[in-house]
């Protein structure tokens, strides 16, 4: 299984552009250490780049929020590009959707994610997609 999982709202809140105000979502963090655990392949996939745009200035953005997971002892298997590829490789252009069995993001959960009680309900959907993954790894 190929889990990609956001960083900005998902694997830490509150720290966008500023890395240093990012706090770990530890329901998160925690389940995606869980699963490589047992086999599965992560994928860190953002926005983030090395460079600023207009509104921010120039930053390692992508690089801090690597060295946050690995803070937190979470190591994806790659970042912004599918299992296996390397930087150069055809088609690994920055925004290219890589390839992954689930997606994680903040946006697409069925509850406000930074909301009052968001732990809670990150660990209780989370143990949903457990029991959901498991049936269709049980179904290929």
């Amino acid at each position: 299984m190929v889990i990609a999982f956001d960083f900005d709202g998902t694997v830490a809140t509150d720290g966008w552009p500023d890395i240093s105000k990012a706090k770990p979502n530890r329901a998160v963090i925690d389940w995606l250490k869980k699963r490589a655990q047992m086999g599965d392949k992560l994928i860190l996939w953002t926005c983030r780049e090395n460079y600023g745009g207009v509104r921010f200035p120039d930053g390692p953005y992508l690089e801090n929020a690597q060295a946050f997971c690995a803070y937190h002892l979470l190591f994806p298997d790659n970042t912004n590009m599918s299992v296996g590829e390397k930087e150069g490789d055809y088609g690994t252009k920055y925004g290219r959707k890589v390839t992954a069995n689930f997606y994680l993001d903040d946006a697409s959960v069925p509850f406000d994610p930074n909301g009052r009680f968001a732990w809670l309900w990150w660990r209780l959907y989370l143990k949903l997609v457990d029991w959901r993954l498991s049936r269709c790894q049980r179904n290929a």
